[in-house]
Formats: C-alpha cells, sequence, structure tokens
C-alpha cells in the first residue's frame, strides 16, 4: 500500500509538471503540495468507498479496436453532416437500447465490464453511451445514424 501511494505521489507531481509546462522553483513547490494533497483525497476516498474494479486481461484488450471505432466513427459523423448540410437527407440522431449481460450489481468483474464497455464505446464519436441498467440487463446509448453495435461492445456484453 506505502508503495502505491508513493507511487500515486509521483504520477500526480509529473502530471502537475507536465500540465504546468513550468520548471520554476514556485510551480514545482505548488506541484508537490498538490500531488501531495490528491493523493490524500484518492486515499480518503478509497477507504470510504473501495473500488470494485477488477477486469480481465481479454477485457483490457478489447482496447485494440478503438482505433478503428474512431476513424470509422469519424467519417460516419462527417458523411451524416455532408449529408444533412446538402439536404439530401436529415440526420436521425436517435436513441438505442441494446441487451447488455450487465451481471449482478456487487460483482467486481460485471462492474468493470460495464465500465469498460461505456468507456471505450463512448470513445468512438458516433456513440454516446448514456448507461448501463443492471435490473433490466440493458445497454442505452445515442446515435446520428443507426448501426450495429460495435464488435469490442459485444465482447464485452452486448447481445447483437
Amino acid at each position: 500500500m506505502t508503495l502505491l501511494v508513493c507511487a500515486t505521489v509521483g504520477i500526480f507531481y509529473l502530471f502537475w509538471i507536465i500540465f504546468s509546462g513550468s520548471f520554476s522553483t514556485h510551480e514545482l513547490l505548488i506541484g508537490t503540495v498538490g500531488a501531495v494533497l490528491a493523493t490524500t483525497g484518492m486515499v480518503v476516498i478509497d477507504l470510504q468507498y473501495p473500488a470494485r474494479f477488477s477486469p480481465t486481461a481479454s477485457n483490457l484488450l478489447a482496447l485494440w479496436r478503438l482505433p478503428w471505432y474512431v476513424l470509422s466513427g469519424t467519417w460516419e459523423i462527417a458523411m451524416v453532416a455532408a449529408k444533412d448540410l446538402m439536404g439530401i437527407k436529415p440526420a436521425k440522431s436517435l436513441f438505442r437500447v441494446a441487451s447488455f449481460d450487465a451481471g449482478e450489481k456487487d460483482d467486481s468483474g460485471a462492474n468493470a465490464r460495464r465500465v469498460l464497455a461505456a468507456g471505450y464505446t463512448t470513445v468512438a464519436p458516433n456513440f454516446i453511451v448514456i448507461g448501463v441498467n443492471t435490473s433490466d440487463q440493458t445497454l442505452l446509448f445515442h446515435q446520428i445514424e443507426r448501426s450495429s453495435v460495435p464488435k469490442m461492445t459485444q465482447e464485452l456484453g452486448a447481445l447483437p
């Protein structure tokens, strides 16, 4: 635990230096204080509300599909916008519901799948995940143009 806290202080400090873009003495001192405060806050929150997040390696490796989804989603939005601007076909903004194996609310593996499915899918610009409902096992998302649920999201629990 001590090693993790020390590493976290270092990571927060590194972020401070990167985002401030300065190596002046006062920035380095303020960065130290900020990193310690951020780490303290993170430890306090973790003690009160421990994170239940344990993804499997295959859940994390679904990440390899993201570059293609970003490119294809950007292209899809550009085509919809071009058609809409030229008056060929108006954009059809719609909300959709897909069946999703959300698992139990307190299951850390299922929680990881829900979080990763929402995060990974929302990275693509043509999908915005609104939420995953554990009571009725559904995934609610928004699209500009109807398309199939991404393969990556299906691997994390969505049904086609």
